[in-house]
């Protein structure tokens, strides 16, 4: 009888679990990403959903994971099918910009001293600062750091912290050039 009560819970479990992704899907998702929805609006349903947003995103913006774990500031542009999947925090500063399927991650599997990976993902935050610009597919990993004035090369992968005034490029991303400092 336990072993029949245990199954019920764990299915009833796991049908909370799909119903609540399936509606963060057609939210953050397909209503974020049509290109029908005016910028106005995309911000509005993100605020609803509990966003910290100063700016609207581009049309085929996704979102996954929790809109309130999700800040972005002023005059932030999301170029055509950039996903952020928000597990944990992601802060995006003031005038930054995600090139064309930029990808940010916050999920993250342990590796246990086996080298065997823990099933169950833990969140790590990303931070992005201020006028940054990230190229087209470039991926953001979980625990990366973005100081200001930062360029990251398309293709890209972000691990770390990238410190201000540089150009970064490769897998993983590394400091290829100095950045003017602005006067």
């Amino acid at each position: 009888m336990a072993a029949r009560t245990s199954s019920r819970s764990a299915f009833l479990s796991r049908l909370r679990e799909d119903v609540l992704y399936a509606g963060e899907y057609a939210l953050c998702t397909v209503l974020l990403g049509t290109p029908f929805l005016p910028r106005a609006v995309r911000r509005l349903v993100l605020v609803a959903g509990g966003a910290d947003v100063r700016s609207s995103p581009g049309a085929s913006m996704s979102l996954t994971g929790s809109p309130r774990n999700l800040a972005m500031g002023v005059g932030v542009f999301c170029n055509r099918n950039v996903t952020i999947e928000a597990v944990a925090p992601v802060r995006i500063g003031s005038h930054s910009a995600l090139g064309p399927q930029v990808l940010v991650v916050t999920s993250h599997h342990a590796l246990g001293e086996d080298g065997v990976w823990n099933e169950h993902a833990t969140g790590r935050p990303v931070d992005i600062g201020e006028r940054v610009w990230i190229g087209a597919r470039a991926v953001v990993l979980p625990g990366a750091v973005i100081e200001d004035d930062v360029v990251v090369a398309a293709g890209a992968v972000v691990t770390g912290r990238l410190t201000s005034h540089g150009l970064y490029a490769g897998v993983p991303a590394k400091r290829i050039r100095e950045l003017a400092v602005p006067a």
